[in-house]
């Protein structure tokens, strides 16, 4: 049983890397797809397929999808555009959800030697 329920907003990792930011998705509809046995045609033999479980989820935050596009070239419009998850995939369920914010570089200054 997930610990989780239709209408949660979560935040989650690509499975593509660690280096692409996380982002917060809405929960939709729960996915659980059951494995599935190879079948044998004469001297042939399909392959197994595992089973997996996940959500069919939606963007939640427009600064989020923008950074996706922009900076990772993920075609993603903004809050709304679907997308599927795997349980495996999901961080945690924030608190307070609220919007990444980039962290700002702080500006140095080169101070002249008198």
């Amino acid at each position: 049983m997930s610990r989780y329920k239709v209408g949660d907003i979560v935040l989650i990792k690509s499975v593509a890397g660690d280096l692409i930011p996380h982002i917060h998705v809405k929960l939709l509809k729960r996915v659980i797809i059951k494995p599935t046995k190879g079948k044998s045609n004469g001297f042939r033999k399909t392959m197994d397929w595992p089973g997996y479980s996940g959500w069919d989820t939606e963007i939640v935050f427009q600064s989020e999808a923008d950074n996706l596009r922009k900076n990772w070239s993920i075609p993603f419009e903004g809050p709304g555009d679907k997308t599927f998850v795997y349980d495996s995939s999901i961080i945690k369920k924030p608190r307070n959800p609220s919007e990444n914010k980039e962290v700002r570089k702080k500006k140095t200054i080169t101070r002249k030697k008198k």
